[in-house]
């Protein structure tokens, strides 16, 4: 799987694209130097089966960037320039507090094709998770995190690949956090007349990471915003219990994602989690389509209701309260009698 080549280092805090790392490289021939005219590269914080990205600063505006950059030897392979393009062109699409965004592209000297990102200075959320998290704190993180997924798929993007790796979470100055999704990289255009099984990697390698993988998406069918959807679903879930629904190989957890609904919090771990929040994983990943939330307002509209109406939260989810369904349910009245004479 494309999502399980990636080397992975807890202890790094600042990331340009998520789900990359490696130690820094002392003698990288790129660090010092300037591309595309402006921008300094001063350290390499990542690597990934495509490039490596560097931790850079805009030389007269001194803001800090990230810069990814293709692998050398990847530069005479057509199908992976124009895969690097595109990301490049696709992420440009993005901005919003919650998504890192490409800000400029070009090439090195020697014809590597580079990007610059925003850099998100932060945590993965991975380094967040391995217990439950209170509630507050998970409702204020997935809320935004909708609100990016949001933002990307009115603008036609699918992810394909959300998971804790590629959520880095920024601590402001207040002490807020801000979640913001990264790595567009495998990122589509919704298209509905293209099937998933034309979209793999130039090694054939399925995309996506199975923990986090819907299961239209493990079975090679289309794909759409759902999909996104089904991933946040799992992370949340993750949150809640402190373990993601489904353990094993990557194989035996995408069949699981695709034949079982997710096992109880209560069952898999034996904590009470937050019944409405459960509800609300349970039905962001949904194994079929249709029992899913169908957009991110959708479950922005019942998360929402989770902390200002209960009650009405539980409808929304398919928890009925007859009390408060009989106060919004109105049967008609029954049709005038007429005496008989």
């Amino acid at each position: 799987m494309a999502g399980d080549d990636t080397l992975r280092d807890s202890k790094r805090t600042i990331l340009g694209v998520g789900g990359m790392s490696s130690p820094q490289s002392a003698d990288d021939e790129l660090v010092g130097k300037l591309v595309v005219g402006r921008y300094v590269i001063e350290a390499e914080i990542g690597s990934g089966a495509f490039g490596k990205v560097y931790r850079g600063r805009h030389a007269k505006l001194n803001r800090p960037v990230a810069i990814k950059v293709l692998h050398s030897h990847l530069v005479h392979e057509p199908t992976i320039l124009e895969r690097f393009r595109r990301e490049a062109q696709l992420a440009a699409r993005l901005a919003h507090p919650n998504v890192v965004g490409v800000l400029d592209r070009g090439e090195t000297i020697d014809g590597r094709q580079l990007m610059v990102l925003e850099l998100a200075d932060g945590q993965p959320l991975t380094a967040l998770l391995g217990d439950p998290l209170p509630r507050e704190r998970i409702i204020r993180l997935v809320n935004q995190l909708l609100h990016g997924l949001e933002h990307a798929h009115a603008a036609g993007l699918v992810h394909r690949d959300l998971k804790p790796d590629n959520i880095i979470v920024e601590a402001r100055a207040d002490g807020t956090e801000v979640p913001r999704i990264v790595d567009f990289g495998i990122a589509v255009l919704r298209d509905p007349e293209e099937t998933f099984g034309s979209r793999l990697t130039a090694t054939g390698q399925m995309i996506g990471t199975p923990l986090y993988m819907a299961p239209e998406q493990a079975k090679l069918e289309t794909v759409d915003h759902r999909a996104d959807l089904f991933a946040l679903g799992v992370i949340l879930y993750q949150m809640l219990a402190g373990t993601t629904p489904f353990a094993g190989s990557a194989v035996e957890v995408a069949i699981s994602n695709m034949s079982k609904d997710p096992p109880s919090i209560y069952h898999r771990t034996g904590l009470d989690a937050d019944p409405l929040l459960e509800r609300f994983a349970r039905k962001l990943m949904a194994r079929q389509l249709e029992d899913r939330f169908s957009s991110a307002r959708a479950a922005l509209h019942a998360l929402d209701l989770i902390e200002r109406d209960p009650a009405a939260a539980g409808l929304v989810l398919g928890k009925m309260d007859l009390d408060k369904a009989a106060s919004v349910v109105s049967l008609p009245a029954p049709p005038p009698t007429t005496k008989r004479r």
